[in-house]
């Protein structure tokens, strides 16, 4: 939601450790963030919550399989977080 594409290093550490790739919408990604909140009870930032989003909008069909995913980082500015509220 505030950066547009992942840092050279974060893309090239990802690209050479994941299997396979996701990605989300900013809307998505505010309802994931939304979800975490309230189901959960945490706080992430909306780049944290991007593999959440993608799980929830169904593009990873995790029938029959475990699925990890690290929700991360608490550092969202308030607005910003709000914004993902109302979502």
């Amino acid at each position: 939601m505030l950066a547009p594409t992942p840092g050279a290093l974060t893309f090239e550490i990802t690209r050479k450790l994941s299997g396979e790739a996701v990605s989300a919408t900013d809307a998505e990604v505010a309802r994931a963030v939304a979800f975490a909140f309230r189901e959960l009870k945490l706080v992430v930032e909306p780049g944290g919550a991007v593999a959440l989003a993608a799980l929830l909008e169904g593009r990873y069909d995790a029938r029959g399989k475990v699925v990890a995913i690290v929700l991360s980082g608490g550092n969202v500015d308030v607005a910003t977080f709000l914004a993902c509220l109302q979502a």
